[in-house]
């Protein structure tokens, strides 16, 4: 009986959003609008943060560092590794993995760049992971001279085609032959950049002390992070005393690996943006119920005969809702149409920056979410019609004078939605204000470099061809003078780093010290013609000239060699002192002597903003492997790279140019995910103040049309339109500023939660929230003037036949 019951509500529900098509089309896009935002944000959410792993016994995984005096952590020490894995007793397993590093893929046309990361033999096995072709490194194959490789699912169709025997050839990277053992499952993205990985050299891992690897740690079934940290703290201590040289005040921290794939900052913004997308779903809801009161007064007759006749109100109230519930689901379904578009744009966008390890995508839990939304959605904005229409004045309606009995009631349930409406439109346009100036500020903070005309690129050598620093750097400048001498080409430098995309740092021994500082230092190393190229302002002192790469390439043991630093290594190490002629030494065991002779103006290493570390620019004959172009000129970066790259050709044609950008297109990619942020934010706080006008809009509508009789007995009785006009603007102006009042508390109670995401501006920022009450109410003016005209306009002869 109860099935029969809510089958025929349901078909009735459906006859009655049919016979009223306009109304049902706009409530559906209003809800399609919030329910489709809340779809995509939260795919986002379940997939970076709720959605387990996709590796085996995911909780189990964590990613490991070393820490030491200085505050952060930091990549491990490769001698290190093997100890922490041999004593601890927490651990199933351990694997270690090298940073991705620029390989080139030669043979069958151009050259390739491709991203390579060398893993230790378990890597696959440890997460978890199995080949989709072929078989992962055999036990061994990372002990040195075994060139095997495993290539991604997105390189072996994209470059071979998905060629099931592509498994067993070789490929050529960086001029050596690699057989291919096996093809990466297209799921596997724990780094999604990479292209191949190859075997690690455990027989080759650096010195200890020096931070330059990755590890994954498996702890056992049953072991907490708690346990398993006191553990590594405790092994990182012994170690401390075995190598009190290299390991003096090394520790060891372990992140789990969720937390280090989605960084705090990132799950902040996640927050942000649901949190965002709920408002606008409220937002559409109190539209929604606006739209159905409204709706609710054509009605009223027709519940009080239904009443009349011995219906229950219980009977009555749950037809309303399931008229509500269905127009919700039928929102949610549209919804989530528009959620999979704008899914599929906004994660193909090159601002897209968040991790990819899981699929993004409506899967069964997000749409099941979608599903108890709408029906949360449905009971929500149907309350208030329903509880109104099941209590009709029965005498009133039946008499035809429901019109005015009911309109009371139904005013205050219309205003407060309204206000409820503002105020959130204000909460979203003050965090909007708040995003857009904070991204304003950090877009615009001093770079320390000039942008305009500068274009970078990038070459890797292969290490088979350049071994050894003399070659590389004889390659560097004869690449430079061709480079100086095209057509167009103003200035040119070449350097192992670019600013904003970090690079190599370390402690230095400060001057007039014997120990080395506990502040770590970033070196970059260029050629001479760098700060001219770059047009970085030399504020004391100069810069470099040919002369002191000439005493840098000749240096002998014990010899001082001129360096310039940057305004930051002046203020951590100098204090004040005059730094020119001062002297310092990189390491305890160097025997060189660096004596500063100019200092730069900062320059943005990590990210922009005024705190900046200590620098120093190094004219090393050792460069990295990593080449970096920079080249002041005024001609089209298309015509200019033509150029560049004949000038390559004409001293090694298998090197191919990648990451060519403007240093404008740098600054850009260093802030694309804090701008995707933001517009984001804009985006749905436009979204709010378009549904916030149109519920105005509304009210006041139904105001006019409510009150027409009594606006022609006052217009009958010599009131003028002006007087009109101030009666329904300043109705709703009223309204707007309840809603802006209310919106202004609740953004100053909560604008500290947004603290931690804002550059150089407070979440309490005056103008900001002025300026968005004044949009806001800019918009109900706008809202309430076209239902003001309309009422100004009213015929009295004709207002007064209104039954």
């Amino acid at each position: 009986m109860r099935l029969a019951g809510m089958l025929q509500d349901l078909r009735f529900a459906f006859r009655m959003l049919r016979r009223t098509p306009g109304f049902t089309l706009l409530a559906v896009l209003v809800l399609a609008l919030g329910i489709g935002a809340n779809t995509a944000i939260f795919s986002l959410v379940d997939a970076l943060m709720l959605a387990p792993l996709p590796y085996a016994h995911p909780e189990q995984l964590v990613q490991m560092y070393e820490t030491e005096a200085a505050p952060g952590q930091f990549p491990l020490s490769g001698p290190d590794f093997p100890d922490w894995k041999a004593q601890s007793r927490l651990f199933a397993d351990m694997t270690l993995y090298d940073y991705q590093r620029s390989m080139n893929l030669n043979g069958g046309g151009d050259p390739q760049r491709l991203i390579a990361v060398p893993v230790e033999a378990n890597f696959f096995s440890l997460l978890g992971v199995a080949p989709e072709r072929g078989r992962a490194f055999a036990a061994g194959e990372d002990q040195g001279g075994a060139a095997v490789a495993v290539l991604s699912h997105r390189l072996w169709e994209s470059q071979f085609g998905g060629d099931p025997n592509e498994v067993g050839k070789s490929i050529r990277l960086d001029g050596e032959n690699y057989r291919v053992v096996g093809v990466a499952p297209a799921s596997f993205r724990l780094a999604p950049t990479v292209d191949v990985w190859l075997p690690i050299n455990l027989r080759k891992l650096g010195t200890r002390g020096s931070h330059q690897y990755n590890a994954i740690g498996r702890m056992r079934a049953g072991v907490t992070l708690a346990q398993a940290q006191a553990e590594m703290s405790a092994i990182a201590a012994r170690l401390s005393k075995q190598y009190p040289n290299s390991n003096n005040d090394t520790g060891a921290k372990l992140v789990l690996l969720r937390d280090r794939l989605v960084r705090a900052p990132q799950r902040a913004s996640l927050w942000t943006l649901l949190a965002v997308v709920g408002l606008v779903l409220l937002i559409a809801c109190a539209n929604i119920a606006n739209l159905l009161l409204a709706r609710a007064l054509g009605r009223q007759k027709e519940m009080s005969i239904r009443l009349a006749l011995g219906a229950r109100r219980g009977a009555i109230v749950r037809q309303l809702l399931t008229e509500s519930v269905l127009l919700a689901w039928i929102g949610s379904a549209a919804g989530a149409a528009l959620a999979w578009c704008g899914l599929r744009t906004v994660v193909g966008l090159k601002a897209f920056t968040l991790p990819t390890f899981n699929a993004i995508t409506l899967n069964w839990p997000v749409l099941a979410f979608t599903a108890g939304l709408a029906i949360v959605c449905g009971v929500l904005f149907g309350l208030a019609p329903a509880w109104q229409l099941s209590r009709p004045r029965l005498n009133d309606q039946l008499s035809g004078a429901g019109a005015l009995a009911g309109s009371g009631q139904r005013r205050w349930l219309s205003d407060g939605l309204v206000v409820t409406e503002v105020a959130l439109s204000l909460l979203l346009a003050v965090g909007a204000g708040l995003f857009l100036e904070s991204f304003a500020r950090l877009r615009a903070s001093a770079l320390g470099v000039n942008p305009k005309g500068l274009i970078t690129a990038s070459i890797t050598l292969p290490e088979a061809r350049y071994r050894d620093h003399a070659t590389i750097g004889r390659f560097d400048q004869s690449l430079l003078a061709r480079l100086q001498a095209l057509p167009g080409v103003r200035a040119a430098a070449i350097s192992d780093q670019l600013p904003l995309e970090q690079g190599n740092n370390g402690y230095i021994v400060p001057p007039g010290q014997t120990q080395q500082a506990r502040v770590l230092v970033s070196w970059t190393r260029v050629t001479p013609s760098y700060f001219d190229a770059l047009q970085v302002p030399i504020v004391l002192g100069r810069g470099y000239s040919d002369a002191d790469q000439r005493a840098w390439d000749d240096a002998k043991d014990g010899q001082s060699l001129p360096i310039v630093v940057n305004q930051s290594f002046v203020r951590h190490f100098l204090q004040g002192r005059n730094p020119l002629g001062v002297g310092f030494k990189a390491s305890a065991s160097d025997t060189y002597t660096l004596v500063i002779q100019g200092v730069a103006a900062d320059v943005a290493q990590e990210q922009l903003g005024p705190d900046q570390p200590p620098q120093a620019y190094l004219l090393a004959t050792e460069q990295s492997d990593i080449v970096r172009l920079e080249l002041r000129s005024s001609l089209p970066q298309a015509a200019l790279m033509k150029s560049v790259r004949g000038a390559l050709a004409g001293l090694d044609s298998t090197l191919p140019i990648y990451n060519v950008r403007s240093m404008d297109q740098v600054v850009d990619d260093s802030v694309a995910g804090a701008a995707l942020q933001e517009w984001l934010v804009t985006g749905f706080a436009v979204l709010a103040l378009l549904l916030a006008a149109a519920g105005i809009y509304g009210v006041m509508a139904y105001l006019v049309a409510a009150r027409t009789r009594e606006i022609g007995v006052r217009m009958a009785l010599g009131a003028t339109r002006g007087a009109v006009l101030r009666l329904v603007v300043g109705r709703g102006l009223g309204l707007a500023l309840a809603g802006i009042a209310v919106g202004a508390v609740a953004a100053l109670a909560t604008g500290q939660l947004l603290a931690s995401q804002l550059y150089q501006i407070q979440p309490r920022d005056p103008a900001t929230l002025a300026a968005a009450a004044l949009v806001l109410l800019a918009a109900a003016l706008l809202a309430c003037y076209l239902p003001a005209r309309r009422a100004a306009s009213v015929d009295p002869n004709q207002a007064l036949r209104v039954n």
